[in-house]
C-alpha cells in the first residue's frame, strides 16, 4: 500500500481509472489504508497538478477528488469524523463533524503552468453558501498559489468567517496535533478587521495555529521551506515534461503535425457544431 500512494504511483492509478464510472470508488478504496506518514508527504505536493495530466480531462478532475479525499483524512486525524460527499453541485466538497461542530471544505490543486489566480479560483462566497446549517467552513489551496499581496478573497474570508488554510498548515496540524481544541482556528476571522491584505490574514492563521499547537512560528517556518523545495522539484518536472513534448513535436513529420494542430484546435469539432446549428436554422 505504500508504494502505491506515492505521487507517481497516484497519477499512474488515475490514468488507468479516469475512464471507469466507479473511478472515485476505485480511487477512494486505494487510499483508504493512507498511513499518517503518508498523508504528511501527500499534502505537501497534492496541491500542484501534474502536467501530464490534460487541462479540463477526467484525469485532472479526479485528481481533484484525491486532494479532497486527502482534505478528509486530514480532518479525520484532526478528530474530526470527515468524508468526501458524493452530490453534484451546490454543494461543499468535504463534510466534517465533532460533537461540538460541523465544518465543511473544499481543497483546491492548481499546475503551476497556469497564469495568475483570481478570486474567482477560490469560490468562498460559494462554499459559504454551501456550508447551509454547518457551523464552519474552511477552503485549502496551496500557500504560494494564494495572491501574496492584496486581494478580495481575504476580504470576503473574513466577512463570511470561512478558514483559509494550505496545505502547509494542515501538515503543521497533522504532525503536531494531540487532541487540541481547534474550533478557534474556525474562528479566527472573527477577531480580524477587515482588510485585503495578505500578510494580516496569515499572521492571524499561523499565530493561532502556533497557539493551539503549543509551537513557535520557526518550526512553522521549517514546513515553508520544505514547501519551497518541493514546490521547485515539482516545477523541475513539469518543465521536464514539457521539454520533452517540445521534442517529440520536433521529430514529427509534416502530416502528423498538421494532424496534431487540427485536434489541438478542436477545428473539426467546431465545424460538426456549425452544421448541427444550422440544421435546426427554421425554414421561413
Amino acid at each position: 500500500m505504500t508504494t502505491l500512494l506515492t505521487r507517481n504511483a497516484i497519477i499512474e492509478l488515475i490514468q488507468e481509472i479516469s475512464g471507469q464510472r466507479n473511478a472515485f470508488d476505485l480511487l477512494e478504496k486505494a487510499i483508504s489504508g493512507i498511513s499518517k506518514d503518508m498523508l504528511s508527504d501527500s499534502l505537501l505536493e497534492c496541491g500542484i497538478i501534474p502536467e501530464c495530466f490534460d487541462h479540463d480531462s477526467s484525469e485532472e478532475k479526479l485528481w481533484a477528488k484525491y486532494c479532497d479525499i486527502l482534505l478528509a483524512h486530514t480532518w479525520t486525524h484532526l478528530a474530526i469524523s470527515a468524508e468526501v460527499l458524493r452530490t453534484r453541485g451546490d454543494s461543499a466538497d468535504v463534510f466534517g463533524k465533532t460533537n461540538n461542530y460541523t465544518i465543511v471544505g473544499d481543497a483546491k490543486a492548481f499546475r503551476l503552468s497556469r497564469t495568475a489566480k483570481n478570486q474567482k479560483d477560490f469560490k468562498i462566497r460559494a462554499l459559504d453558501d454551501w456550508r447551509k446549517d454547518n457551523t464552519y467552513a474552511s477552503l485549502v489551496s496551496p500557500f504560494y498559489q494564494y495572491p501574496q499581496s492584496t486581494s478580495q478573497i481575504y476580504q470576503q474570508a473574513i466577512d463570511r468567517n470561512v478558514t483559509l488554510l494550505s496545505y502547509m498548515h494542515l501538515r503543521f496540524l497533522l504532525v503536531h496535533f494531540a487532541g487540541q481544541n481547534l474550533t478557534p482556528l474556525w474562528n479566527v476571522t472573527k477577531n480580524l478587521p477587515k482588510t485585503k491584505e495578505a500578510k494580516p490574514y496569515w499572521q492571524a492563521i499561523e499565530g493561532i495555529i502556533c497557539q493551539i499547537l503549543n509551537q513557535n512560528g520557526d518550526a512553522l517556518k521549517d514546513y515553508k521551506l520544505q514547501v519551497l523545495a518541493k514546490t521547485r522539484e515539482l516545477g523541475e518536472e513539469g518543465i521536464a515534461f514539457w521539454e520533452n513534448k517540445i521534442a517529440n513535436y520536433r521529430n514529427l513529420s509534416q502530416a502528423e503535425a498538421i494532424t496534431k494542430l487540427i485536434k489541438a484546435e478542436k477545428i473539426e469539432a467546431k465545424i460538426e457544431t456549425i452544421r448541427r446549428a444550422i440544421k435546426i436554422v427554421p425554414q421561413i
